[in-house]
């Protein structure tokens, strides 16, 4: 999974704090407070080597946010129209903490989305990549399924082609990194 920066910067201390609570929950991001600065000089400075691929502002440090990088204006008031143009989401802090994370999330989504391989496996391929994971044969994976070796077969021919993976070490790498197995799943 790709981890994306994403860079605070904001005119409050307390509405900054807030949104890192509410923030560290959501995984596939890294957290950059550029707020702590005091000139332009400073912003530009982090934002440059932080190279964000989100910026969260507010209507006082827009002005700081590169043109290049996708930005969410975080209001507290009604702001005239032109100041919501050119971000990519206008959110309220006074908005649930949910619907601020599920926005947050959307909009790094299609850059996690690119890699959608898993998503029409059947429970049973599933349960088969668990078990190859485990490192286990066809063999042991069919008596501990109650399948025939040759279901067993079929399920991983149907995976290996869903997935375009035709190893198991390249499954395991795989199932891991996308949360379809967690480590706690496998260890021994």
């Amino acid at each position: 999974m790709r981890v994306h920066t994403v860079g605070i910067l904001l005119s409050s201390p307390l509405i900054t704090a807030g949104l890192q609570g509410i923030m560290r929950g959501i995984s596939g991001i890294n957290l950059i407070d550029i707020s702590r600065g005091e000139s332009a000089e400073t912003y530009t400075r982090r934002i440059s080597s932080a190279s964000p691929s989100l910026m969260i502002v507010d209507q006082f440090t827009a002005q700081y946010c590169p043109a290049d990088v996708s930005s969410v204006l975080l209001t507290s008031s009604q702001l005239p129209d032109e100041t919501k143009r050119g971000h990519a989401a206008v959110l309220s802090v006074y908005e649930p903490a949910d619907k601020i994370t599920d926005r947050i999330k959307s909009l790094i989504a299609p850059a996690q989305a690119a890699d959608q391989r898993g998503d029409d496996l059947s429970p049973r391929e599933k349960d088969v990549i668990l078990k190859i994971v485990k490192g286990l044969s066809n063999k042991e994976i069919a008596a501990e399924m109650n399948v025939s070796v040759n279901t067993v077969m079929t399920h991983r021919r149907n995976i290996a082609a869903k997935l375009q993976i035709h190893s198991p070490a390249g499954l395991t790498i795989f199932a891991i990194a996308t949360g379809l197995v967690k480590i706690e799943e496998v260890a021994l």
